[in-house]
């Protein structure tokens, strides 16, 4: 299959492909369920794709809870896109999910532009932040969506984020494919038929890894496999992370990614950059967390 026809049958199929997901996790989750580790009750925000909202991620939160941990909404209804308003609404979602569990590190998942708002937020305030894991997000090209996604789709999210990090942040591209300083997962499918899936690799590093999974974009957050990536990766003991390994009995079920190519590191860092912070002052933002009371 030449890579134009690759393209076009996986964008033409997207819905129907994630429906069959959709289907398999209802038939097959008692399968696999059994076989994934028991979660240790630490907090997990979850952020829901462009132009959708947090009941697109309730069935992957419910089986998250379901597994042992804390499973916590983003609360910012329609995702529309990365602007002011929603860097100050996620970086306060994440110290309120932060204080209200007794100063205990946060695991955050983003789905497609939502693994964004996560990469960002750890980049940030690693303090506050346990590890990453981002679904069908194409992070490593932010800085020119149109190569991160189909025509089609760049038009919408441009015209959705018309004042958003493209248009403030000159160095975003080298920002945003630089892996956060806390153990990053990149989960992303070769059938991807909105997000290139090139866009959604992590570079080799110690605490950042690829895993690639068969299956849609649009069903990314009801992908079985996909489940049982992130369970996996969040009971991992923290300052003991280690790189994927599916269980004996799931391991046929991912694809061999041998072939793959990630990227090189470029190591974009905070060093002389503070202008290019994208949620405010961090410093107040952690002093402020630490002194917050947890609720009740």
């Amino acid at each position: 299959m030449n890579d134009k026809f690759r393209k076009f049958f996986n964008v033409m199929t997207e819905a129907q492909r994630a429906a069959a997901e959709w289907g398999g996790l209802k038939l097959g989750w008692s399968f696999i369920e059994p076989r994934l580790p028991k979660g240790d009750g630490h907090p997990v925000l979850f952020f829901p794709g462009f132009l959708t909202t947090d009941g697109y991620t309730s069935a992957l939160r419910e089986r998250v809870e379901q597994a042992g941990f804390k499973a916590y909404t983003w609360e910012g209804g329609f995702n529309l896109g990365f602007d002011e308003e929603t860097a100050a609404h996620v970086a306060a979602r994440l110290r309120e999910v932060y204080a209200e569990n007794g100063g205990r590190k946060v695991s955050l998942v983003g789905y497609s532009l939502g693994g964004f708002y996560a990469r960002e937020l750890a980049r940030e305030f690693p303090d506050m932040v346990r590890g990453v894991i981002t679904l069908g997000t194409p992070f490593g090209r932010m800085d020119d969506t149109s190569q991160a996604s189909p025509l089609p789709v760049d038009k919408l999210i441009r015209f959705f984020t018309k004042h958003s990090v493209h248009d403030s942040q000159a160095d975003i591209g080298a920002r945003s494919l630089t892996p956060p300083p806390v153990p990053t997962t990149s989960v992303y499918s070769r059938g991807d038929g909105v997000a290139e899936w090139q866009a959604a690799l992590n570079p080799r590093t110690r605490q950042a890894e690829n895993v690639e999974v068969y299956g849609s974009h649009l069903g990314m957050t009801v992908n079985p496999l996909t489940i049982a990536v992130v369970i996996d990766r969040l009971a991992q003991k923290e300052g003991a992370w280690k790189k994927f390994k599916p269980h004996a009995d799931l391991a046929m079920g991912y694809p061999d990614a041998s072939d793959v190519q990630p990227p090189k590191n470029p190591r974009w860092s905070f060093a002389g950059r503070e202008e290019s912070r994208l949620f405010g002052d961090a410093q107040s933002a952690r002093k402020k967390s630490k002194t917050e009371k947890p609720k009740p």
